[in-house]
């Protein structure tokens, strides 16, 4: 049964916004790490000793707390993830 007095709704107590801090998109509590940079390290085959190595200030709870948010805001994450590929407006592409 899920309605709105029955449903359980989950927290992230390790991941946090702030407005003005990385323009409002989802980070580590207590550093400017965002969740889709966590998420990207673990897309291209980074496991979490290698994350916590590339994020040393990082402790193996918020990188599962990281995943266990983009499973739970997949499409938000996916778009900031393409979003941070795109070159900045006006910058020049160079391709030899």
């Amino acid at each position: 049964m899920h309605n709105s007095e029955s449903e359980i709704l989950r927290s992230y107590p390790y991941i946090t916004r702030t407005e003005g801090v990385r323009a409002g998109a989802p980070v580590i509590e207590g550093t400017r790490i965002p969740v889709a940079t966590i998420v990207r390290s673990h897309q291209l085959g980074m496991d979490l000793d290698e994350i916590l190595v590339q994020f040393p200030t990082l402790k193996p709870v918020h990188v599962h707390a990281a995943l266990l948010y983009y499973f739970d805001h997949r499409a938000e994450i996916e778009g900031l993830i393409e979003l941070n590929k795109q070159p900045p407006p006006g910058a020049e592409i160079f391709d030899p």
